[in-house]
């Protein structure tokens, strides 16, 4: 694989970043696209969304790479700054962009649940054009394969063919995002959409993980950290999914029986009123036939 496109002035441009270019834009497109029926919010806010999600995201998956790796960082504090070296963790920057995703949406006033399942989709493409760029970089390589399943990073200084997971996952990625564009209208309750993207991106990173060739010592059971982490997503999911579907269920019975209670206190008030002229009427008919007895 190629690492460096070209260069500018001396200064190379790597494939990688490149690749992350593409898959913002590409998120970007995509969002737009689903806005087109949703209609939640405009293209520029949507655009400023994107934004904080990705300098949120690049700091959360440098942050979380350094202190995966406190050891080779804490003799040169410095180096945490050269992004230019490599070292970036994408559930790092899926947990920073979201929280910073919570806040722009609290701040412009936006339903939450409903910006989540737009962008979800977005952030399979957005992911899916990342592995790309890991592909090129040489990063992110599984393990020893045969041929003809195997890729050679020479340009990264792998010794022998590798399985090219990164592949693997945009491929799975892109499968992913199709599916949640479909499901966008079979979705039951706001959040849903979100929670199957999680999901998705779970299984996937859990699946690929048994055959990744780095980061993959086990921390608990057997399973590497990225596997815990994904199993804690998926259960995750799983229980909010059940609190989400219940209020969407209370909302509609309440919804539901609204008209029936307006309905209900209408005739109510009607009988009510009723009463009253026919207390006024026997009333008056009293009075008139005491008058004139007397």
């Amino acid at each position: 694989m190629h690492r460096i496109a070209f260069s500018i002035f001396g200064l190379p441009v790597y494939f990688y970043g490149i690749m992350l270019v593409c898959g913002v834009i590409g998120a970007y497109l995509t969002v737009v696209l689903t806005n087109r029926r949703a209609r939640i919010s405009t293209p520029e806010v949507l655009l400023d969304c994107v934004v904080w999600i990705l300098l949120a995201g690049l700091a959360g998956a440098r942050l979380a790479y350094v202190m995966l790796n406190w050891d080779h960082y804490s003799s040169n504090p410095v180096s945490v700054l050269n992004l230019r070296s490599g070292g970036l963790t994408l559930y790092g920057s899926l947990v920073a962009g979201f929280a910073a995703f919570i806040v722009f949406c609290r701040i412009k006033k936006l339903p939450v649940l409903k910006m989540l399942d737009l962008f979800a989709p977005a952030v399979l493409v957005g992911i899916a054009f990342g592995r790309v760029g890991c592909f090129l970089n040489g990063c992110c390589y599984g393990v020893p394969a045969p041929p003809p399943f195997g890729v050679v990073f020479a340009d990264a200084g792998i010794p022998g063919a590798r399985y090219p997971i990164q592949l693997y996952e945009t491929f799975l990625c892109l499968l992913g995002a199709a599916f949640l564009l479909w499901f966008e209208r079979k979705r039951r309750f706001d959040g849903e959409s979100f929670l199957m993207f999680a999901c998705i991106y779970a299984l996937v990173r859990f699946s690929t993980e048994f055959i990744r060739g780095i980061d993959s010592s086990s921390v608990f059971f057997g399973l590497t950290l990225a596997q815990t982490f994904s199993l804690l997503v998926i259960l995750s999911c799983i229980g909010v999914s059940f609190v989400l579907r219940g209020r969407a269920a209370e909302g509609a019975g309440n919804a539901g029986m609204a008209p029936e209670a307006k309905v209900e206190s209408g005739e109510d008030a009607g009988a009510g009123r009723s009463g009253k002229r026919q207390g006024k009427r026997s009333g008056g008919r009293s009075g008139r036939k005491s008058s004139g007895r007397r």
